[in-house]
C-alpha cells in the first residue's frame, strides 16, 4: 500500500490571476478506486497534473511513494503495428527486442519481464474485449474507442504504477463504457475523473469531491456519496435559513447601536461646554466594542454559508405557436455509402412532448440522423450522388417549426464569448450564470476555459433559441454532474420536445419517454 500525501498545498494560475487550490491537505491510498468529481473549472484535471508532477504547487508539498501514469497517455509511434506500439510504450521493450545481443539491453529486457509481455498483452486484450487480430493492425487505422482501450491496456501493463485517468469514457458508446467499467473494476487502484454517474457507481470505492470551499473524501461509490450529499444539503439548507435570519438580526442590532451611538455623540457635542462627558465617552467605547463583536459574528456566520451550493433551475425557451400534435415526419429515409448503409428505410413521427433517445454503437449514424431530421443536412439525392453517398426518402416539418440544435463539438475556438453571441443575449447570459460560469465569463479569453465550460457556452446558445424541437447531439460531453442534474430537472419539469443522442445511461433513462435503437 502506497500513499500520496498532500500538505498545505496551494496552486494559482498566475497568468489568469486565478486561485485554484488554497491550503489543501489530503492523504490518498493507492489501493483506492477513487472517483474525482466537481463542477467544471474547479480544478479536477489540475489536481491530477499536480499529483503526476506535471505541475508544481506554489505552496506546500505533494509526496508520493509510487510512480504515476496519466491518461490520456501520449503513445509514442516509432513503430506502426499495434502490438509493437504497446511494447515500445512499456519501457521501450520493442526497441530492446532488436538489441538482445547486448548484455545491458538483455538485462533490462529481463527486468521488465519482456519474455512475458506478449502473454500479458493477450490477457489484457481479452479483459477489455478487443480481438487479438487487432494487434497486427496499423495503430493509426484503429477507431477512437479502440485507441482508448489500447491506451488503458498499455498503462495497466506497467508494473508498480498508480494510474490517473482523466475522463476515459469521453465519446465512448454505452457498450464501450460498460466494457471499460468492468475492466477498471478488476484493477487494484487508480484515480478517475468522470461525470458519468453509472460508470462511477460501478468502479469506485471512494469519492473525492471538489466543492465550492472545500475538498472532501468519502468511502463508497457515487450513489453512496449522492445519498450522503443530499442529507448534508438538507441540513445545510436548514442551517442556511437559520444563519440568514441571525445575520439579519445582527445587522439590525448593529444599525440600532450605530443610531444610539450617533445620539450620544450629538449630546456630547451640545453639552460639552456645560457638563462632564465621561458617561457619553464610555457609552461610545462600549458601542464600538459591541459593533465589532456583532460584525465578527456576522462574518463568522457568512463563512459558514460559504460551501452551500444551490442548484439553479434552468428555463427552457419553448415556442408555443403550433397547435397540431405532430411536428415532424421522416418518411422512409435512407443514408449511407455503397458498402456502408448507415440509415436504411427509417420512418418516424415526432409529436409534441416526445423526448426521444437515439441509442446505438458509435458509427451507426445517430449524429447523421439528427442532422437529417433537423435539416442541418439535406436529403439532396443529386448532391449525394456527386459526393458518392446514397440518400432517399422525405422529411416533413410542420410549417413555422422552430428548431434549436446543440452540436457535439462546440465551434468556439478563440477570442471572447461576447464575440459569438448577439441574439437572445440576455436569455443566453442568464443561462450561462445558471451553469455556474464565472461572473466575468463574457470578457474572459476562451482559451482559459475548460472543455466543460466551453460546452456550457454551446449549450446555453442552443437552449436560448426559441424552439418547438430541441436536437441535442451528445449534450453531456465534458459536462459536470451538476449540469446533468440541472438539464434532467428542466426536461422533466417543462416536458419539451427533444431528440437527443447520448451515451449517459443515467440521463437517458431519467428523461426519455421514447427510445430508438439504431
Amino acid at each position: 500500500m502506497a500513499q500520496i500525501i498532500i500538505e498545505s498545498m496551494s496552486f494559482y494560475y498566475k497568468e489568469y490571476f486565478e486561485s485554484i487550490f488554497e491550503n489543501v491537505n489530503l492523504n490518498l491510498d493507492s489501493n483506492w478506486k477513487l472517483g474525482l468529481i466537481g463542477r467544471n473549472g474547479r480544478g479536477k484535471t489540475t489536481l491530477l497534473r499536480l499529483i503526476h508532477g506535471e505541475l508544481l504547487p506554489d505552496q506546500g508539498r505533494i509526496d508520493k511513494s509510487i510512480n504515476t501514469e496519466f491518461f490520456p497517455y501520449p503513445m509514442g509511434l516509432e513503430f506502426s503495428k499495434t502490438i509493437d506500439v504497446i511494447k515500445e510504450n512499456i519501457g521501450g521493450l520493442r526497441t530492446l527486442e532488436d538489441k538482445l545481443e547486448d548484455m545491458d539491453c538483455l538485462q533490462r529486457y529481463i527486468d521488465l519481464e519482456g519474455y512475458l509481455i506478449e502473454s500479458r498483452i493477450l490477457k489484457e486484450m481479452n479483459l477489455i474485449k478487443l480481438p487479438d487480430s487487432l494487434l497486427d493492425r496499423d495503430y493509426n487505422t484503429l477507431s477512437g474507442g479502440e485507441k482508448t482501450k489500447i491506451n488503458l491496456v498499455t498503462l495497466f501493463l506497467k508494473r508498480n504504477v498508480f494510474v490517473l485517468l482523466d475522463e476515459p469514457t469521453n465519446h465512448l458508446d454505452v457498450e464501450g463504457k460498460r466494457i471499460i467499467a468492468k475492466y477498471l473494476k478488476g484493477k487494484k487502484g487508480f484515480i478517475v475523473v468522470s461525470h458519468d454517474r453509472k460508470f462511477l457507481d460501478v468502479i469506485c470505492d471512494h469519492m473525492l469531491s471538489i466543492n465550492k470551499k472545500s475538498i472532501e473524501i468519502e468511502k463508497g461509490n457515487y450513489s453512496t456519496w449522492l445519498k450522503n450529499k443530499e442529507l448534508t444539503e438538507q441540513y445545510e439548507l436548514r442551517t442556511k435559513e437559520k444563519l440568514e435570519k441571525e445575520i439579519v438580526s445582527l445587522e439590525q442590532r448593529a444599525k440600532t447601536n450605530r443610531a444610539w451611538a450617533g445620539v450620544a455623540n450629538k449630546q456630547k457635542s451640545e453639552f460639552a461646554g456645560h457638563f462632564r462627558t465621561n458617561g457619553s465617552q464610555s457609552y461610545m467605547r462600549q458601542a464600538k466594542r459591541s459593533e465589532k463583536r456583532i460584525q465578527d459574528n456576522i462574518q463568522e456566520k457568512k463563512q459558514l454559508l460559504g460551501n452551500f451550493e444551490k442548484e439553479k433551475k434552468l428555463k427552457l425557451n419553448q415556442s408555443d405557436n403550433i397547435s397540431t400534435a405532430w411536428l415532424l415526419i421522416a418518411d422512409h429515409i435512407s443514408f449511407g455509402y455503397t458498402e456502408d448503409i448507415l440509415i436504411d428505410d427509417f420512418s418516424l413521427t415526432i409529436n409534441r412532448g416526445d423526448i426521444i433517445w437515439l441509442r446505438g454503437e458509435n458509427g451507426k449514424g445517430k449524429s447523421t440522423l439528427l442532422k437529417l431530421l433537423s435539416k442541418r443536412r439535406n436529403l439532396d439525392e443529386e448532391q449525394a450522388d456527386i459526393r458518392g453517398e446514397i440518400m432517399s426518402g422525405n422529411i416533413y416539418h410542420m410549417q413555422g417549426l422552430d428548431i434549436a440544435f446543440s452540436y457535439q463539438e462546440p465551434f468556439l475556438k478563440g477570442g471572447f464569448p461576447k464575440d459569438y453571441f448577439t441574439d437572445n443575449h440576455s436569455y443566453w447570459h442568464e443561462l450561462c450564470l445558471s451553469f455556474d460560469l464565472p461572473h466575468n465569463f463574457l470578457t474572459r479569453p476562451i482559451e482559459t476555459y475548460s472543455n466543460g465550460e466551453i460546452k456550457k457556452l454551446e449549450m446555453a446558445r442552443a437552449l436560448s433559441l426559441p424552439n418547438h424541437i430541441l436536437f441535442l447531439d451528445e449534450p453531456l460531453n465534458y459536462m459536470d454532474i451538476y449540469f446533468r442534474k440541472q438539464l434532467e430537472e428542466a426536461i422533466t419539469r417543462y416536458k419539451p420536445t427533444v431528440v437527443f443522442v447520448e451515451h449517459d445511461e443515467w440521463f437517458g433513462e431519467t428523461v426519455a419517454n421514447r427510445i430508438i435503437k439504431l
